[in-house]
């Protein structure tokens, strides 16, 4: 009885082994065809490019990488020994399958940039998105696949952060952003500065968490990226402006924050202007809170907010600025009132 069980569960797992492989060896022939398919249609693209439907090549590619990394994990035959006992695990189909996908992984750049050039940046993004993880897995690298150089990179990167742009995932194109930054990429190849772009998206994405009052992820993400480029003033000065928005912060947190964007850019106009404005929001606050101080009482204390307003607020203007006009005169009629105290 004991022996029957015992040639019964080898049965059992024979199955179990066969159903995997045939899994496996179905997975592997229909990725093969649909490279296949795509190979067929590349021909045809370099010498017809008219003549070929893209979205189908697109299709044909996609579906090779799923089926074939499908396949790989499925992809063993159990060897038993007479008693049942497991005694190796061989792979049958894995020796085609890698260098099938090895030698596609530059093939997604081609439909990336189909589909960038048909404006369907979606799909344009997911396929960038998977030739960066590709070409540096560790299947490539144990392959010897050919990296490219990392300019190259960060254009990859800096494409799929424009794609992501597109259809506002600012988070994930911030992302992009960055790691095209980290290649090397300055955006100058395309008469653009990737770190406006970067910027951009971070401002965006802040926006989004402002609109929530989601102020705790806010921060969080400014103090990551303030210690990565602790000399950017750009995103110091968007720390300012989450200070300013978050009711538990007092108005010289977020002027303070725009001072120090003034230091690390001394002709920063946004920052300029921001610094000026929380000044003069400042004299107002506390004209509300004292609705009975005399002007003498007052001009004490607002006077020199003022002056030091008057002097970021002239800046910002003199770097461009514009809308400062109307504070500027706002603060000079009121100081002209209280020098005459």
């Amino acid at each position: 009885m004991k022996k029957t069980l015992m040639l019964l569960a080898g049965v059992l797992m024979l199955a179990g082994s066969a159903s995997a492989q045939e899994t496996a060896e179905q997975l592997f022939k229909s990725g093969k065809e649909a490279f296949a398919a795509f190979d067929k249609d590349l021909g045809v693209m370099q010498m017809t490019p008219d003549k070929v439907d893209k979205n189908l090549m697109a299709e044909n590619l996609l579906k090779g990488f799923a089926d074939l990394e499908k396949a790989l994990p499925l992809d063993s035959v159990k060897q038993l020994n007479k008693d049942g006992s497991l005694k190796k695990i061989k792979t049958k189909y894995s020796k085609d399958i890698v260098p099938l996908l090895t030698s596609h992984i530059n093939d997604l750049l081609t439909v990336g940039d189909n589909f960038y050039q048909e404006e369907k940046h979606a799909e344009a993004s997911a396929v960038y998105d998977k030739y960066c993880q590709m070409i540096k897995s560790p299947m490539a690298v144990a392959n010897n696949v050919p990296q490219p150089a990392d300019t190259i990179m960060g254009q990859i990167y800096f494409m799929k952060g424009l794609c992501d742009y597109n259809i506002k995932k600012h988070l994930e194109a911030f992302v992009a952003f960055d790691q095209s930054e980290k290649y090397g990429f300055t955006g100058a190849l395309f008469g653009v500065k990737t770190s406006d772009y970067k910027a951009a998206c971070l401002a965006s994405y802040l926006q989004t968490l402002l609109e929530k009052k989601d102020y705790t992820n806010a921060y969080a993400l400014l103090q990551k990226s303030i210690e990565q480029e602790p000399n950017n003033g750009t995103y110091v000065c968007m720390l300012g402006d989450v200070l300013s928005n978050d009711s538990t912060k007092t108005a010289d947190e977020a002027i303070n924050a725009y001072k120090k964007a003034i230091q690390l850019n001394p002709n920063y106009a946004e920052a300029l202007y921001r610094a000026g404005y929380g000044l003069w929001k400042k004299v107002q606050e506390y004209l509300n809170a004292h609705p009975d101080a005399t002007n003498e009482q007052a001009a004490p204390v607002i006077v020199p907010i003022y002056e030091e307003a008057l002097g970021y607020l002239e800046k910002a203007k003199a770097n461009g600025y514009s809308g400062t006009e109307a504070i500027i005169e706002n603060i000079n009629y009121g100081l002209n009132i209280l020098k005459q105290q």
